[in-house]
């Protein structure tokens, strides 16, 4: 049933419902890891690098709500389905604020729509999201209050940390957006800044948290894929904003820090700084034709980079790593 040979990690301490999912898995056609608690869960995670994962939200500590957060927040892009014997919208709630993509109930009765949940999460449909998108833009521009506590929620942390890499940001205006991706020993950095006065920009900083979940989850199946050059990414990220058909205008820079070469690469799409910006710059995201430049230069640790937007925005952003 599923196309490719597919590695899922199942979290489960019930042993009758986790050998009943195994079957039913492994008759599809996937392979299929087994943990019978969250911290073996999480090093299997991390030793053998899943597709997807499925875990039981009721688990012992750590339980499953800290399991999912500790994933999404080690491996963004890794796909993780909540499953729980209890049907409240509070433990829906709970499994998606802890950054799971879908949620399964028990008991089970329906098992193929466990195989259309878990395609439908490794294959997003973009018509799908771009619906979803809509109707949360209508939403969004009829609440304003909702639209401001959104707003809130992407407040930045002034520091962070990811492997080796730590992270230290401090920004002028609520309407700047840093992102931080590994890539192996390398980290790409998103930072944009969004206009202010347009009734769209909630919705378009979440917008731009979950765009590269697909481009990094076929960087870890293929590493030669688009996330390996700033320029196709940026060009890929303005395709899609224009592809929602949203007209508003974004300031976006990104940047690949190379640990092992002491190297930089990027590609800027309106954000301004300093002469290397400058070179690159294709202009501000939204355009209908943007053809972006790359450029690549040497760099030492910690990296400073202090830039801003066309809407008033200031960042300071040091990125070091643990070998410097």
């Amino acid at each position: 049933m599923f196309d490719r040979d597919l590695l899922i990690l199942l979290i489960e301490d019930d042993a009758v419902f986790r050998r009943l999912m195994v079957t039913y898995l492994e008759l599809w056609g996937a392979r299929v890891i087994e943990a019978e608690h969250g911290e073996e869960g999480i090093w299997q995670a991390r030793e053998q690098s899943p597709d997807l994962v499925l875990s039981n939200l009721k688990l012992l500590a750590p339980d499953g709500q800290e399991v999912i957060s500790c994933l999404k927040q080690r491996y963004p892009a890794l796909p993780v389905i909540a499953i729980s014997g209890q049907k409240t919208m509070a433990d829906v709630a709970r499994a998606l604020r802890a950054g799971a993509e879908d949620y399964l109930a028990k008991p089970i009765r329906n098992w193929s729509l466990v195989a259309d949940v878990i395609t439908a999460c490794l294959k997003p449909d973009p018509r799908r999201l771009f619906d979803e998108l809509n109707d949360h833009l209508a939403f969004f521009r009829r609440e304003d209050v909702a639209a401001s506590r959104l707003c809130q929620g992407w407040r930045q942390l002034p520091e962070r940390e990811l492997g080796a890499w730590k992270l230290r940001c401090r920004q002028s205006s609520p309407w700047l957006l840093a992102e931080y991706i590994r890539l192996d020993q390398d980290l790409l950095l998103l930072l944009a800044e969004f206009d202010p006065l347009d009734m769209d920009t909630p919705v378009m900083m979440s917008l731009m948290a979950f765009l590269l979940n697909e481009p990094l989850r076929q960087y870890q199946n293929r590493p030669g894929c688009l996330l390996n050059s700033p320029a196709r990414t940026l060009e890929y990220i303005n395709r899609l904003i224009l592809d929602a058909g949203l007209g508003c205008r974004v300031n976006l820079a990104l940047f690949r820090l190379q640990a092992n070469s002491n190297r930089v690469m990027m590609a800027n799409g309106g954000m301004v700084g300093n002469d290397w910006l400058a070179r690159c710059n294709a202009g501000p995201l939204g355009l209908k034709k943007l053809s972006a430049s790359q450029l690549s230069y040497a760099c030492s640790f910690p990296f400073d980079l202090s830039l801003h937007g066309g809407f008033g925005g200031k960042m300071q952003l040091t990125a070091s790593h643990g070998s410097y």
